[in-house]
């Protein structure tokens, strides 16, 4: 909460033969009293009480630069002098007028604040990419020919798809694919699910019956049954459980913003990046939990028959999960060797 403060200066003659007048100020929680010989000395001093910068938040590619403008207030304060600094300046420098220029990939925070004394300050953060990003503004992509093959510095040296099954950019939701299956369709549901067989006590109960799945192996990665392979071609492939479980042990996971779109950039070892969109689940014939994300592996969850395994996220969790059930509409992200 900004106050607006006056300061009292007092420039006092040596000696002045004028009658001596009584002046409090507000000091220390308190009215102090004290004397002066010259009122025609007294000059009140308005300090700064609120600092609007132009931006709250930039994305730059490195060697970019961006123009920061502050408006002060109040326009008649007293002391306008502004002092601009970086709290990581080897990722972001900025100069005496606001001018900042993106060093290296990171993110750093611009601060402006007042020189009057008055603490009041503005902030506004920095987000650098590397140069030559394509329409992603993310670290791998080398031309807008998606997809590409994402190399995260991993320790198997699996690459990662930089956009989902079905989706022609790195923030499309793409396809809703059903464990198993290469096709989407209007309604998920275990009566519509491919690989679903009637069952007297078995499985899912739904619409009066029991349904369970069929067994298509424990590993469907590279197979018919593989949505990547069939929709993209070879090398691409389902990720298995255990390649995402090294995703997840590898790299680093931020929830954020692409292109409008919630999700979590995901960086890997080697500074490479891909951009997971939380793109919901689909169910019967509705779009659920369109703040997560759910990606099929392509492995089954040994327990039950009707799991498979998934990377599952939201804005404060990520990880590797048994509970995914077959039938649901879930998205793909395709590895390769």
């Amino acid at each position: 909460m900004r106050r607006l403060f006056f300061s009292l200066f007092l420039l006092l003659s040596a000696f002045s033969a004028r009658a001596q007048y009584n002046m409090q100020v507000w000091k220390d929680g308190k009215y102090v009293s004290f004397s002066i010989a010259n009122v025609d000395s007294i000059r009140f001093v308005r300090l700064v009480t609120d600092i609007y910068l132009s931006e709250d938040k930039v994305e730059l590619k490195e060697g970019e630069t961006k123009q920061l403008t502050a408006s002060v207030f109040p326009v008649d304060a007293s002391d306008k002098g502004l002092m601009w600094s970086s709290s990581n300046p080897s990722v972001v420098s900025v100069g005496a007028s606001g001018l900042v220029k993106a060093v290296s990939v990171g993110t750093s925070l611009i601060t402006v604040a007042a020189t009057d004394g008055s603490g009041v300050k503005a902030e506004c953060q920095i987000t650098v990419t590397k140069a030559g990003g394509g329409d992603t503004g993310l670290l791998a992509c080398p031309d807008d020919n998606h997809p590409h093959a994402i190399d995260l510095g991993l320790p198997s040296g699996t690459k990662w798809a930089c956009c989902n099954v079905g989706a022609s950019k790195p923030e499309g939701y793409g396809g809703y694919y059903a464990w198993g299956e290469t096709n989407e369709k209007s309604y998920y549901a275990p009566s519509t699910y491919k690989y679903a067989v009637l069952d007297d006590n078995n499985g899912y109960w739904y619409d009066g019956h029991w349904y369970r799945c069929a067994n298509i192996g424990s590993d469907i990665t590279g197979t018919s049954y593989d949505v990547a392979r069939t929709r993209m071609g070879a090398p691409w492939r389902m990720p298995s459980v255990e390649q995402m479980k090294e995703l997840i042990n590898n790299c680093s996971r931020q929830w954020t913003q692409h292109k409008g779109v919630n999700g979590i950039i995901v960086t890997g070892p080697s500074g490479g990046q891909v951009f997971l969109p939380a793109a919901g689940v689909r169910q019967y014939d509705e779009l659920y939990w369109s703040d997560y994300g759910e990606y099929w592996s392509s492995s089954l969850y040994p327990d039950y028959a009707k799991y498979a395994y998934y990377l599952g996220f939201k804005s404060d969790y990520s990880g590797w999960n048994n509970g995914g059930s077959r039938w649901a509409g879930q998205s793909v992200r395709a590895v390769c060797p």
